[in-house]
């Protein structure tokens, strides 16, 4: 049995309401904004993807060919995404990963003697680009390859016109979301999930 589960924004006036009904916070999760001007300086995404590549990274974006890897990739790191119930993230297998890629993502990845290492997942949405998951294999963490993928994926994407991106996450990830401030994103949006005290 599931519990009720209400996901509000923090300013939300339902949340006083909420909690003197007896609701109690249960997770905690944002939304960012990166908006670049026009034309945008990409000097820091730049800046990431060069000290990746001095460090003997490839960073490319990969084709379906990769989706055994991505795939792997995922489930080896599944269990390390921070829960809450905004941000729960899916179990994929491989015909998941290639929808991804049929759907219209783009991945970037981080390769290393032919292997991956990192990857960001981004896709259109109608006004923006929205990063839909990055992921960095445990051996080859706090390198700087998170912030790496995600800046080739808003690269490439702001090379074709795109202006504001978006991404999100668990409150609790504290790295992510220094990876992302990194980047330029702000945080415009604060979710509060909330669920009957026992």
């Amino acid at each position: 049995m599931t519990a009720d589960i209400e996901v509000v924004q923090f300013n939300d006036p339902r949340l006083q309401h909420l909690t003197e009904a007896g609701y109690v916070v249960v997770g905690e999760s944002w939304g960012a904004r990166l908006r670049l001007s026009d034309p945008p300086d990409l000097s820091v995404l730049s800046a990431a993807v060069v000290a990746a590549t001095e460090q003997g990274f490839l960073i490319e974006e990969l084709d379906p060919g990769w989706a055994p890897q991505v795939t792997a990739l995922e489930a080896l790191n599944h269990a390390d995404y921070p829960f809450t119930p905004a941000t729960s993230v899916p179990h994929r297998d491989e015909s998941d990963m290639r929808e991804l890629w049929k759907s219209g993502y783009r991945l970037f990845g981080a390769i290393t003697d032919g292997q991956l290492a990192a990857v960001s997942v981004i896709g259109l949405t109608a006004t923006r680009a929205e990063t839909e998951f990055t992921s960095v294999h445990r051996s080859y963490r706090l390198r700087g390859l998170a912030v790496a993928v995600k800046a080739a994926s808003i690269t490439a994407l702001a090379d074709e016109g795109v202006r504001i991106f978006g991404t999100g996450g668990a409150q609790i990830n504290a790295g992510s979301i220094r990876m992302n401030e990194h980047l330029g994103y702000a945080i415009e949006e604060r979710w509060l999930s909330l669920t009957m005290s026992q």
